[in-house]
């Protein structure tokens, strides 16, 4: 029997990439947790709708976020930073 994982996607930084996607089906936005991950290696969890949106819920194919939001006192991913979903 293969135990069940959660699923994640990875995405390394570039100073300009805004959107992120991800290809597995979340019920709403409590399924999905992401997380920035600084120069330094410190792992900050980040907050839906302060610091990210998604773009669409009940995808079963997935879908993408938007980060950082106006709201956000984080800014663009830097190229020695990761986001992670």
């Amino acid at each position: 029997m293969i135990p069940e994982r959660n699923p994640y996607n990875n995405w390394k930084g570039n100073g300009t990439t805004t959107t992120f996607d991800f290809d597995f089906y979340i019920e709403d936005e409590t399924q999905l947790a992401v997380y920035l991950t600084n120069s330094e290696g410190v792992q900050t969890l980040l907050t839906h709708g302060t610091d990210y949106s998604i773009n669409e819920l009940q995808n079963e194919n997935g879908s993408y976020i938007t980060f950082p939001l106006a709201s956000s006192s984080y800014g663009v991913l830097g190229e020695d930073e990761i986001i992670s979903l």
